[in-house]
């Protein structure tokens, strides 16, 4: 009867430990400068799922440029063991620019992303060799322009042609990672609202490892009403196909206006996906000066799941006490996975 029981007991402890879930939460924490923090240990994270701790069990600083690896010693490391045979696996970032094109012509918005065209080079001027851009642009509908390249002069015309509301060409075949054969051209064409086009480009994006970066040049989401700005009803699952992605969300309203209602809808989109809010419309360079220094790495943290009672959608909250003026960009939710 003893030893039945034991057997019992180990039994229970080997289900409690099959079902235990750990998540990977991307994150990034920067100082009072806009620099990466690159030196904080798991204990350093605090995360609360739907209200209650949750154990960070590894925290990883992975750095994401050429001149963050050199600090960190990372290319030399793989260099090092590597052989003619063996290549490493390639470096870079994956960045779409998605650009929100006015089809009405406001003026203060085509004003604004006329000015990130002019300025084009400073948004370019930062990134490595190694990293690659794709740029989408939605009008009345969604529209791929650029399939991924580090060619700059293409990103650059890209994001030109980004101005117009003609129907562009389908962008030309490139080598994986790439976006064309995840795209249904049908289904960009009845993408009616721009969070119905960033579930398609979430999507396709969705089955390349690793974290991406969506650069959204926008003039506002969401809609107003008498009882101010509300989310429309694609972006629930907007939020949630970003996420399945590990897409967040940087969002530059190229808006000419000091403030406007519907920079609500890019500080919410943002903020539920790890990204940041920044305006161009007096100092452009800084909100470029503060994505090239937030985007040189990012943290993955391995958090356990705690016991939640339910399964769907959760809440979650990533701190560092300890760095009380640092700024911490981490999604907001995730969702369980069947």
């Amino acid at each position: 009867m003893r030893s039945a029981m034991l057997v019992l007991l180990l039994a229970m402890q080997v289900q409690e430990h099959i079902t235990v879930e750990r998540i990977i939460v991307d994150t990034r924490v920067t100082d009072d400068h806009g620099n990466p923090i690159t030196t904080l240990k798991a204990a350093d994270f605090k995360v609360r799922i739907d209200g209650k701790p949750a154990a960070v069990e590894s925290s990883e600083w992975i750095p994401e440029t050429t001149a963050a690896r050199e600090l960190a010693s990372i290319d030399s490391a793989v260099a090092g063991v590597n052989t003619s045979l063996d290549q490493p696996a390639p470096h870079g970032r994956l960045l779409i620019f998605f650009y929100q094109t006015d089809f009405a012509r406001n003026s203060a918005r085509v004003a604004g992303q006329m000015q990130t065209v002019v300025s084009a080079d400073d948004w370019l001027d930062w990134l490595d060799p190694e990293d690659r851009v794709a740029v989408f642009s939605f009008d009345s509908h969604l529209k791929f322009r650029l399939d991924f390249t580090n060619n700059k002069d293409h990103i650059k015309d890209a994001m030109q042609q980004a101005l117009l509301t003609n129907e562009p060409p389908w962008p030309r075949v490139v080598p994986m990672p790439a976006l064309s054969k995840r795209l249904d051209p049908e289904q960009m064409r009845k993408a009616a609202s721009p969070e119905a086009a960033m579930i398609i480009v979430a999507n396709a994006l969705r089955p390349i490892p690793g974290p991406k970066s969506i650069i959204l040049f926008g003039w506002g989401l969401g809609r107003l009403t008498r009882s101010g700005v509300i989310m429309e009803s694609k972006y629930i699952p907007a939020r949630q196909a970003l996420e399945s992605a590990r897409a967040s969300v940087f969002s530059i309203d190229f808006t000419q206006a000091d403030s406007h209602s519907l920079e609500v809808g890019l500080e919410q989109v943002s903020a539920d996906t790890g990204g940041f809010y920044a305006k161009t419309f007096h100092f452009p360079k800084i909100a470029i000066d503060r994505l090239q220094k937030t985007l040189a790495g990012h943290y993955e943290l391995e958090v356990r799941k705690p016991d939640t009672k339910f399964r769907g959608t959760h809440t979650i909250e990533v701190d560092v006490p300890s760095q009380r003026r640092a700024s911490v960009l981490a999604r907001s939710t995730f969702a369980d996975r069947d």
